[in-house]
């Protein structure tokens, strides 16, 4: 009955196999799963074991969430902005060729992260890094991972977040961040106070050396027979309006957007804001005819659980990949589905 299509396993962030993401699935009554790893592809195992699962009750999608780069209007790298292609082939080419560049830039963004903060004072390595994830896969989560493991690390974390409390005391522009950072708990910390590129303190965060803009990012999705999706706008809307993405809707540069997303923000904070922006994309891609899509984001079970649990959420994606189908004609081959 519903359909998460957007998700991650342990071939970029997430905490299960394509194997166990659909057991879990299944578990909770999901009836189709698209997996959609940051800038990676199912491996030739994950292919094989996904084709032994073309009957698993829970059907699957093949996907791949682009981290791309701002739209060509802003130019530049984007933290959150994400393109999700659906429906791609996990052979296509310059698909894997973009994902083997982005994980290689990956890699080197690490390297100086830690060692920007070591300069902090933070015991951090590489090593410490990649027992966190893989060389394949290797991100912002895993960095936070490897930090908040170590006593003496979370005792400089603790200064660096006074000291934002005290600045916002008289910088009032800052206290909604701190607040907020506050309210997610300290797994948020590092990310609000210097891994982002508006964090608190500048200077440790380190962009992509490799990115697409968003024109080349959903080429490369087109072109590898997938539809393109705009991801969780919540978290780029700062930078790219509603009236920027009905530009980019009428000019047929997006094929559509999640009209389902922000879990993780719900699970913490019943975030209003996030409802919000999830009925304005609703309305904005009803009003210009194009695909809308979302899911959980999920990276471990207990997303799934909570996915199903908070149903208004999830009875938002009840029929999304038959409208899909309805509007345009989709690409079934790398899916379990039939058209």
């Amino acid at each position: 009955m519903y359909q998460n299509l957007h998700s991650h396993t342990k071939a970029s962030d997430g905490k299960l196999t394509h194997q166990e993401t659909l057991d879990v699935c299944a578990k909770n009554k999901i009836s189709v799963v698209a997996f959609t790893d940051h800038d990676a592809l199912p491996d030739k195992k994950a292919l094989k074991i996904l084709k032994q699962n073309h009957g698993h009750q829970t059907k699957w999608i093949i996907g791949c969430e682009i981290s791309s780069g701002w739209p060509k209007e802003i130019a530049g790298p984007a933290s959150n902005f994400h393109i999700v292609g659906l429906f791609v082939d996990p052979l296509n080419k310059k698909l894997v060729n973009h994902c083997q560049k982005a994980q290689e830039s990956r890699i080197e963004r690490m390297e100086k992260i830690v060692k920007n903060l070591c300069s902090l004072g933070f015991k951090i390595s590489r090593k410490d890094c990649l027992a966190e994830g893989s060389e394949e896969s290797l991100g912002r989560p895993h960095i936070v991972s490897a930090l908040l493991k170590k006593e003496e690390n979370l005792k400089i974390l603790e200064k660096i977040k006074n000291k934002m409390a005290e600045e916002a005391k008289k910088k009032t522009s800052l206290k909604p961040e701190y607040d907020e950072m506050i309210k997610r708990g300290i797994v948020q910390y590092p990310y609000t106070l210097f891994l982002d590129q508006k964090a608190f303190l500048p200077g440790i965060y380190v962009d992509y050396s490799y990115y697409l803009d968003m024109d080349q990012s959903v080429k490369l999705i087109r072109e590898a027979g997938g539809i393109a999706i705009l991801a969780h706008w919540s978290f780029s809307k700062t930078k790219v309006d509603e009236k920027m993405i009905a530009k980019f809707f009428r000019q047929k540069r997006l094929d559509g957007a999640e009209i389902v997303f922000g879990a993780d923000k719900i699970i913490n904070l019943k975030d209003k804001e996030i409802k919000k922006d999830m009925e304005s994309m609703e309305k904005l891609t009803k009003k210009y005819g194009v695909l809308q899509s979302g899911g959980a984001d999920s990276h471990a079970e207990q997303d799934f659980t909570f996915f199903v649990r908070e149903k208004w959420f999830a009875e938002k994606t009840v029929g999304l990949v038959e409208r899909m189908a309805r509007i345009k004609d989709l690409n079934f081959e790398f899916s379990s589905l039939k058209h």
